[in-house]
C-alpha cells in the first residue's frame, strides 16, 4: 500500500478529516491534499531517510532546520559520534554501550553522593583495651579515649578496639567496633559479651539446648555455654571501621 493510500485508510479508521489532520500535523491543507493525490511522496520520504542516515542527522533536523524547528536536533559533535557508531560492528557497539552505562551509573552515583547531607561529627568513647576477638580480656574499664568521628552509627553507645583475628574477615584485627548497649541479641547477631568476667566479640548462636558463641574465622572452635557459665550481653555490634 502506497503512503498516500495508508494515510487515507488511517483517516477513515480514525474518522478524521484531512482538515483535522493538517491542523494537528501543523502543515498547510493544500500540501496534505497534494500528497494524498499522488504517490511520489513515499519515494521522496524514503530518500529523506537515506540522506539523513548518510549525513548522520535526524530527519527532523534535515527537514525543519531552515524553519528553526530543531526538534531533536544534534550538535556537530553528536553527529560525529553517530557517524562513528554506525561504523562499528556488533562487538564494538556492545563495548561502547557498556562504557556509556558505566559512566552514566558513575555520574548518577556521584550526583547522589553530592545530594546527601554531610555526616555530623560525633564525640564518643572508645575503649583502648580490646574486647578480644581472639582471646578473652577484661572489658569496659575506665581506660578509654574520646574520639570525634563522622562514621559512628547514630545508635552507637561506645566503641571498642578489637585485637585478634577470630572475627576476620568481617571484623579485622585493630578495627573499632561500634556497639549499641543492650541486654539481648537475636540469633547470629554479632555482640560484645562478658563470659565469666572476660570480654569477647562473637556471633550469638541459639541452639536447641542452649547457646554458643561463634567466631567468623573457621580456625576458632565454637564456645559452648554451659549452665555453670556466667554470660552477659553488653551490646550489639552495629558496624566496624579502622
Amino acid at each position: 500500500m502506497a503512503l498516500n493510500e495508508k494515510i487515507v485508510a488511517l483517516l477513515k479508521e480514525k474518522r478524521m478529516t484531512k482538515t483535522q489532520l493538517a491542523k494537528a500535523a501543523g502543515i498547510p491543507y493544500t500540501t496534505l491534499d497534494s500528497m494524498l493525490k499522488r504517490n511520489s511522496d513515499s519515494k521522496r520520504l524514503a530518500s529523506v531517510f537515506r540522506m539523513a542516515d548518510y549525513l548522520g542527522v535526524s530527519v527532523e533536523e534535515l527537514v525543519f532546520e531552515e524553519e528553526g524547528e530543531k526538534s531533536g536536533a544534534f550538535s556537530s559533535s553528536e553527529r560525529d559520534l553517530i557517524r562513528k557508531w554506525r561504523k562499528l560492528d556488533a562487538r564494538g557497539r556492545g563495548s561502547v554501550s557498556h562504557l556509556i552505562d558505566y559512566e552514566l551509573s558513575a555520574q548518577t552515583s556521584q550526583s547522589a553522593k553530592r545530594a546527601l547531607p554531610r555526616k555530623l561529627l560525633r564525640e564518643i568513647a572508645v575503649y583502648d583495651f580490646p574486647a578480644a576477638a581472639g582471646t578473652a580480656l577484661p572489658l569496659l574499664s575506665e581506660d578509654y579515649t574520646t574520639v570525634t568521628r563522622a562514621d559512628v552509627p547514630e545508635d552507637a553507645s561506645f566503641g571498642i578496639r578489637i585485637s585478634g583475628d577470630s572475627m576476620e574477615p568481617v571484623i579485622e584485627d585493630g578495627s573499632i567496633v561500634w556497639v549499641k548497649q543492650q541486654k539481648d541479641l537475636e540469633d547470629r547477631e554479632i555482640g560484645i559479651f562478658v563470659l565469666n568476667g572476660e570480654g569477647l566479640c562473637k556471633h550469638l548462636h541459639k541452639v536447641k539446648n542452649g547457646l554458643e558463641l561463634l567466631s567468623e574465622n573457621p580456625r576458632y572452635a565454637p564456645i559452648r555455654i554451659s549452665e555453670h557459665d556466667d554470660l552477659r550481653v553488653i551490646g550489639k555490634v552495629l558496624s566496624s571501621s579502622k
